[in-house]
């Protein structure tokens, strides 16, 4: 075996290659060599002839071998200096391009997992309430959500749509347009005009969607005609909907995240109730394990911390009163609603609910 090898050496080889890229990384003319049994990485290829000119075994991995012929991927080949320089600017010119595509319609994406597919159903809800049917959940909830009426939520989800569509298809129109051009460019100052084009035509202000006009709010002036039961009930569900959301950001202070927490704290109120009967100590036979963990973590006395859990559970009870006080009386304003003026100013009444200032 030798380890310089002349192109007219001819004879019979066992040419080691890797598998993925023919690379050589051996070879012999032993004809009893036998690569390890469990290299899966290489592959052994019979050739019969002369070898490449001055390939050696230390030299011999800069050669590719696919079983049939030798290909020195060493030498690249030589190219036009002014060709590739195009071909550089042109591949410059195409990321810049799709960068900047993509950054105008980025804010179309959506900002959760299957966005597309909500987008979608959402679309198609509101068509199909514009043309009569039921109002579909998610409709609902959005217009709740928004304070407008279902009908002009489905009108807003439309008109986004189609804003949406507008932005993607004049991008795309760019994108094709100057992606030929400059796939076709056959010079530089070709790519330099087009350079200028992206940087001045793909831009946000020249295609950046209007925001949507905010939805008509203003009490009507009592021309408008009289709503159908259909649509009037629906109104009420809506806002209905909306006093539930309204309520529930007032309660949600007081919500726990921790899973039982309720029976832990009707517990703690149980025995700081105790504790303040019995004139600050532990009745007997009571175990005050969770008030005298509070006490602890807070270094506080017993008699302290009974006193604290006593007013926060005093205060969320009057604020449970103040907002189902405020919950019954538009809920009751909502079953009485007969026209629009009076959706609109329920509507508009629930978003100012508040806590009293002492509650706040």
């Amino acid at each position: 075996m030798a380890t310089e090898i002349d192109a007219g050496n001819g004879g019979d080889w066992l040419v080691v290659t890797q598998v993925k890229s023919n690379r050589i990384v051996y070879f012999t003319d032993d004809p009893e060599y036998q690569p390890p049994m469990q290299a899966d990485w290489c592959y052994v290829s019979p050739f019969s002839g002369d070898l490449p000119q001055g390939m050696t075994l230390r030299n011999c991995w800069r050669w590719r071998f696919d079983g049939m012929a030798f290909v020195d991927a060493g030498k690249p080949p030589s190219a036009d200096k002014t060709a590739t320089l195009l071909e550089h600017n042109r591949q410059t010119l195409l990321d810049l391009l799709s960068e900047r595509i993509q950054a105008l319609r980025r804010p179309l994406e959506p900002s959760t997992p299957q966005g597309h597919e909500l987008r979608a159903h959402k679309v198609a809800a509101a068509k199909s309430h514009l043309a009569g049917q039921p109002v579909d959940a998610i409709l609902l909830a959005a217009a709740a959500a928004h304070g407008v009426p279902v009908a002009a939520m489905a009108r807003q989800v439309l008109a986004l749509a189609a804003e949406r569509q507008e932005v993607l298809a004049r991008t795309e129109a760019l994108r094709e347009t100057l992606s030929f051009a400059i796939r076709h460019a056959v010079d530089q100052g070709e790519l330099i005009a087009l350079r200028h084009r992206i940087i001045t035509e793909v831009a946000a202000d020249r295609l950046e969607p209007l925001p949507p006009a905010a939805p008509h709010t203003r009490p009507p002036d009592g021309s408008e005609p009289p709503l159908a039961d259909a649509v009037l009930e629906e109104e009420r569900l809506r806002l209905r909907l909306q006093l539930r959301n309204r309520i529930n950001d007032l309660r949600r202070p007081w919500v726990s995240h921790y899973l039982l927490d309720e029976a832990l704290v009707a517990r703690k109120a149980e025995l700081a109730s105790a504790v303040m009967r019995a004139g600050g100590a532990l009745p007997a036979g009571m175990d005050g394990s969770l008030l005298l963990s509070h006490a602890a973590a807070r270094g506080q006395t017993l008699v302290e911390a009974a006193r604290e859990v006593g007013d926060e559970m005093r205060h969320q009870r009057e604020v449970l009163v103040a907002t189902e006080t405020m919950k019954d009386a538009m809920l009751a304003r909502i079953a009485a609603v007969k026209d629009v003026a009076a959706i609109h100013e329920i509507g508009a009444g629930i978003a100012r609910l508040q806590l009293p200032q002492a509650l706040g």
